[in-house]
C-alpha cells in the first residue's frame, strides 16, 4: 500500500498547492481519495503524478469544510462510479467568523442536494480492504479552540463541535498508518479513536493537519509529549499544522517530524 499527499499548502515542482489537503491510499483493490482539497487541484495532481482517476474506488470526506470538500464537485464529473462516505453532519451549513462577518465555509453549494450519493456513516466502515473509516470522534484528551467556526440553522448560530469529523485508518500487515484531515477534535482523541478502530498501541506513519496554528506552548508541549510516547515512526505535519507547531514538534521529536507537501508519499 502507498499513501500519497495529492493536496497540501505545500507542493513539489509541477504539482499544484493550495490552502486545502487530499491524501490518496493505494491498495490492491483500488485506491482511496481522503478528502479533496478546496478545488480540481486533486485531479491535476492525480494526473501530473501519472495515476488512474478510475482506480479510485472509494472517496471519504474528513469533515465538512471547503478546504478539504471543495474538490468533490470535480470529483463527482471524474470518478462517478465510487463510491462516496461522509458523516450526516458534513451537510450542515458550516460559517467562519472574521472581521468583515460570517463567511460560508461548508460543502460545496452544488454538492448539498447530492447528499443521497453519500454513503453516511457514524460508526467505523472499511472503504477498501485494510482501509478505513473511523466513524466518530469521542472527546477524551480536549478539543482545540474552535471559537470561530459554527453551524448556522433552524434561525440559531451555534458553536461547531465537529461531530462530523473521521479520520483513516491504513493497515497492511503489521503496520499502521492514520491519516487526519484538520484534527479540529484534538489530535490526541482522533489518534485514540483510530488506534481503539485499528485495535493497535503502536502507529507507523501520521499525516495530516494538525491544526496547531494558535496553539500555546503549553499545549505543544503536551502534544508532544504524548506523540513521544505512543513513539510514532513518522509525523508528517500538513496543512494547517502551522510552521511554528511543525517546528516547535520537530525540536521536541527529532527528525522523525517532517513537513508534508503533495507529492511526497510513504510505504504502509
Amino acid at each position: 500500500m502507498r499513501v500519497i499527499v495529492l493536496v497540501d499548502n505545500l507542493a513539489d515542482s509541477g504539482l499544484r498547492s493550495e490552502h486545502g489537503l487530499s491524501f490518496l491510499v493505494e491498495t490492491d483493490d483500488g485506491s482511496v481519495l481522503f478528502d479533496t482539497g478546496q478545488s480540481d487541484a486533486w485531479f491535476h495532481n492525480l494526473i501530473a503524478l501519472g495515476r488512474e482517476p478510475k482506480a479510485i474506488k472509494a472517496i471519504a470526506i474528513s469533515h465538512g469544510h471547503y478546504d478539504h470538500a471543495g474538490g468533490l464537485t470535480a470529483a463527482l464529473q471524474e470518478s462517478p462510479s465510487a463510491q462516496y462516505f461522509a458523516h450526516p453532519a458534513c451537510f450542515r451549513p458550516k460559517y467562519a467568523q472574521s472581521a468583515a462577518g460570517m463567511r460560508y465555509i461548508g460543502m460545496p453549494a452544488e454538492v448539498v442536494p447530492r447528499k443521497s450519493a453519500f454513503k453516511l456513516n457514524r460508526s467505523p466502515v472499511e472503504l477498501v480492504n485494510g482501509v478505513t473509516l473511523s466513524g466518530e470522534i469521542s472527546l477524551r484528551e480536549g478539543m482545540s479552540a474552535l471559537d470561530r467556526r459554527f453551524l448556522v440553522g433552524d434561525g440559531e448560530i451555534r458553536q461547531d463541535t465537529f461531530e462530523d469529523e473521521q479520520c483513516v485508518i491504513v493497515r497492511n500487515g503489521d503496520s499502521t498508518a492514520v491519516l487526519v484531515g484538520c484534527a479540529h477534535r484534538g489530535l490526541e482523541n482522533n489518534l485514540l479513536a483510530a488506534m481503539d478502530v485499528a485495535g493497535v498501541e503502536t502507529i507507523d506513519l501520521l499525516a495530516g493537519g494538525f491544526h496547531l496554528g494558535n496553539a500555546s506552548e503549553d499545549r505543544l508541549e503536551s502534544l508532544a509529549d504524548f506523540l513521544n510516547d505512543l513513539d510514532i515512526e513518522q509525523i508528517a505535519c500538513c496543512h494547517c499544522t502551522g510552521m511554528s507547531a511543525y517546528e516547535y514538534l520537530r525540536s521536541m521529536l527529532g527528525s522523525k517530524v517532517v513537513l508534508g507537501r503533495a507529492g511526497v508519499s510513504w510505504q504502509i
